[in-house]
């Protein structure tokens, strides 16, 4: 026994650190989200690089690039940074809010599509935080429904009015985060998930908040119609429609109110200067637009 929980002491991911590793809530390309306990025994979730990123002056200046994002925002549909770090071999983390719920992607994986009275309202929640965010001139540049978490997933059966209103949306991993102005290491590649890149993305042109209007418009779009804005499959197909395909409406994918049908349209305009100037604009845009059902 006491063998056996020193080598848990050696594994341990957050090893040297004042919080303590009890469950692995996710993983991406370079980092993973632990469960985890801090000092005082309360629940957090803790980011930490991959071990096998731990060398790479790229992945540690983007994790370091997130906490300085994270830092300058204070908003509620943002998840906040309480603490940071680095482990005792050399890999930085940060400590966040333990979240309790399930992101978008969750839920349309179980329902596939969302009543659009929902799905406005968990879009237009991303929105008024993202807008927070590039006020302060940061850019998430990976909006996508696995990166907004839904905190309060409503009763089974509840009506949409009131499913809308319980909801509550925290936009989710800043890892790819463009701050304005800022420099550092950063690979030549595409940065963000195919199937949300805004064209400019794919192009390699000039980012800035647009490129967040034109994902948010994607993730609406797929919500209420179960479906993308466009007939592709695989990645490179996808990065291909964004710049070359004209998208299909959403009013032919699903019953919805004109206004909103021609709201997501201009959200998802090629060329940046044809879509809505902000992320906040996009948000009144579809709150004036309404849904069936929307509160």
């Amino acid at each position: 026994m006491r063998t056996r929980e020193v080598c848990a002491r050696v594994d341990d991911p957050l090893a040297g650190t004042s919080y303590r590793a009890v469950g692995r809530l996710g993983a991406g390309a370079s980092s993973e989200v632990l469960e985890a306990r801090d000092p005082r025994g309360r629940p957090c979730a803790v980011k930490v690089l991959h071990a096998l990123h731990a060398g790479s002056a790229e992945a540690r200046f983007r994790m370091r690039l997130e906490g300085r994002a994270l830092a300058a925002l204070d908003h509620p549909a943002i998840v906040p940074v309480v603490d940071s770090g680095v482990t005792r071999d050399g890999r930085p983390f940060l400590v966040m809010p333990r979240l309790v719920g399930e992101t978008l992607q969750d839920r349309l994986r179980r329902e596939r599509r969302l009543d659009p009275a929902l799905a406005t309202s968990i879009v237009r929640q991303a929105l008024r935080g993202l807008a927070a965010a590039h006020a302060a001139g940061v850019v998430h540049r990976d909006v996508k429904p696995g990166n907004l978490f839904l905190c309060r997933a409503p009763a089974p059966g509840s009506p949409a009015t009131i499913a809308a209103r319980r909801v509550r949306v925290v936009v989710l991993d800043f890892g790819i985060a463009k701050i304005l102005g800022a420099s550092g290491p950063t690979g030549a590649n595409v940065i963000g998930t195919p199937r949300y890149l805004s064209p400019e993305q794919v192009l390699g042109g000039a980012i800035d908040a647009r490129a967040d209007v034109y994902a948010a418009g994607v993730v609406l779009f797929e919500a209420i119609a179960g479906r993308g804005p466009y007939d592709a499959t695989g990645q490179a197909a996808h990065m291909l429609a964004h710049v070359r395909q004209q998208p299909l409406r959403l009013g032919e994918a699903a019953r919805v109110p004109a206004a909103l049908d021609r709201a997501v349209a201009r959200a998802l305009a090629k060329s940046p200067a044809d879509r809505f100037p902000s992320a906040r604009a996009f948000a009144e845009a579809i709150a004036r637009a309404g849904a069936p059902g929307a509160p």
